[in-house]
């Protein structure tokens, strides 16, 4: 339990831990990585300080369930517990949280106003309370934000009172504000993380890289780190600022002890980097961060990976995250290993997008994917041009897997920058198709669109699929991509004529001629058609 050398042995913790991807809306855009913010905070605190700690995320965060909660946290806690809330969602640029069930038309009604979350907070009687706001409260396009159709009036003299002015009523003594950016800044999630970059931060710092050796850290200096590594991250990693900000005091000095992260509940969300290379059995997926229900689909499909797939997983570091250049014979799984890589990503709240030459080839897997995935609940889109198209969706990010052609593609990313940002993995199918006079130049060009803005931070895992290359002419470098290479059709071609007798002569497997009636003879009588 943290405390200073004489901790009270009556102190416990107490923990309400917040985080929303999905809205009762489809107005408001999807997140990715904020009811896996929630889940990590929550799995740390709870395995390594016990005590009660409530998690809250998607539909059960509603605004009625989380005021409840504050207010259960209200009644249980004294003052000499310790108390951690933290929220990861959208905040809108009214301030207000924006919870599951919020009306973007009535924000100040269906959402949290900042105001009443203050007097909740400030009604919890432990002396020693933080509150982590993995949100931001201005506009941007791809940010932690909402913004709302409507300013409001409020405040004294007609001016409404700022973000930073109503995080600076709820800090005090005894209550730390730990907040993802200051009240101007936009906050950003990495997808690549699978957090927030708040999060990400303060979970490792909780993890000891805030500890310069020893077994405790002072809250104080774990914050610093969470602020100075965010400030840094942000610029290096989506190019833009981020500045944590800290507000209010506590009494005393709060030492926390370094988590570990071999505890029950974070060890099932994380399990250990050092995992067993997969073999042919679909069962050996569950260790890379691929669930039991979609290895249940894939059984009824095929009956254990090929050869293609497992050197992609073992050799490419697909489910890694590193960029895998795939060329192999038609027929030989290509497409699966796209979707190894888009369903991890979708495990972790990632967005994915398959890339194809033709209408019908999306549409055929569209069709597909809405089929297998739609049940499990992860949502298919597409879009080629036609009036059906689901643009507002992919737009707003409210989607796991996206289908579309190369053309709709290149011009929706180019005039949308945000959309770029917010994928884990694009996948590219027929990448061959670059040698192609008609729409090789919008594969050209789409590629290069990935390549240049590499430099602003937006890296989504690249996976390339390709029928048979012979010199890929630095392609693979181009890409910084792994390449995995299979020669050997798996299901056999066979070559042959079917003459006007109906018979097909072709070369059988081992070079010998073979004969077949695959026509049956007609013998002249009509034929009844029912």
């Amino acid at each position: 339990m943290p405390g200073g050398k004489a901790a009270a042995t009556k102190r416990r913790f107490h923990g309400l831990f917040i985080g929303i991807n999905r809205y009762q809306t489809r107005r408001i855009k999807r997140l990715a990585s904020a009811v896996r913010d929630a889940g990590a905070l929550h799995a740390l605190f709870s395995d390594n300080l016990g005590g009660s700690s409530s998690l809250l995320v998607d539909a059960t965060a509603t605004r009625s369930a989380i005021v409840a909660t504050l207010e259960d946290l209200r009644d249980c806690s004294t003052a000499d517990d310790v108390v951690v809330v933290a929220f990861s969602g959208h905040g809108s640029d009214t301030h207000q949280l924006v919870t599951h069930d919020a009306d973007p038309d009535d924000l100040p009604a269906t959402a949290l106003p900042l105001d009443e979350f203050t007097d909740l907070i400030s009604a919890i009687p432990a002396r020693q309370l933080i509150v982590i706001l993995d949100c931001c409260f201005s506009g941007g396009a791809g940010a932690k934000v909402l913004n709302a159709p409507l300013a409001p009036r409020g405040g004294l003299g007609g001016l409404p009172m700022s973000t930073d002015a109503r995080l600076d009523e709820m800090a005090g003594v005894g209550r730390l504000i730990l907040c993802a950016s200051t009240g101007e800044q936009e906050a950003w999630e990495d997808p690549r993380l699978g957090h927030g970059l708040l999060t990400f931060h303060l979970v490792q710092a909780l993890l000891g890289s805030a500890a310069v050796g020893g077994d405790q850290v002072a809250l104080y200096d774990l914050l610093a780190y969470v602020v100075r590594e965010v400030k840094a991250k942000a610029s290096g990693t989506v190019a833009a600022r981020q500045e944590p900000s800290l507000r209010g005091q506590v009494d005393g000095e709060l030492l926390w002890p370094v988590f570990t992260s071999t505890g029950p509940l974070y060890s099932a969300m994380y399990p250990s980097a050092a995992t067993a290379p997969v073999t042919k059995d679909l069962a050996s997926l569950v260790g890379h961060g691929l669930p039991q229900m979609v290895l249940d689909v894939w059984s009824s499909r095929i009956q254990h990976l090929n050869a293609l797939q497992i050197a992609a997983i073992n050799e490419g570091g697909l489910l890694a995250g590193r960029n895998v250049l795939v060329t192999a014979p038609t027929s030989s799984g290509k497409t699966l290993v796209g979707e190894l890589a888009a369903i991890r990503a979708a495990h972790v709240g990632g967005r994915s997008i398959f890339l194809l030459p033709t209408k019908a080839l999306v549409n055929e897997q569209y069709d597909k994917f809405s089929a297998a995935y739609g049940p499990l609940g992860l949502q298919t889109i597409r879009a080629t041009g036609e009036h059906s198209d689901d643009v507002p969706a992919l737009l707003q990010g409210q989607f796991d897997l996206a289908v579309l052609t190369y053309e709709k593609f290149a011009g929706l990313a180019l005039g949308n920058a945000h959309l770029l940002r917010m994928l884990s993995v694009v996948v590219i199918d027929e990448v061959q198709t670059i040698v192609d006079r008609g729409r090789g130049a919008y594969l050209e060009f789409l590629l290069t669109m990935l390549k240049v803005r590499r430099s602003a931070g937006v890296a989504p895992q690249i996976v390339a699929l390709s029928a048979v290359l012979g010199d890929l002419r630095g392609l693979d470098s181009w890409l910084d991509a792994e390449v995995v290479r299979l020669t050997k059709r798996p299901v056999p071609l066979l070559e042959g004529v079917l003459g006007p007798d109906g018979v097909h002569r072709h070369l059988a497997a081992d070079g010998s001629e073979t004969t077949e009636q695959l026509i049956p003879r007609w013998d002249g009588r009509p034929v009844t058609v029912t």
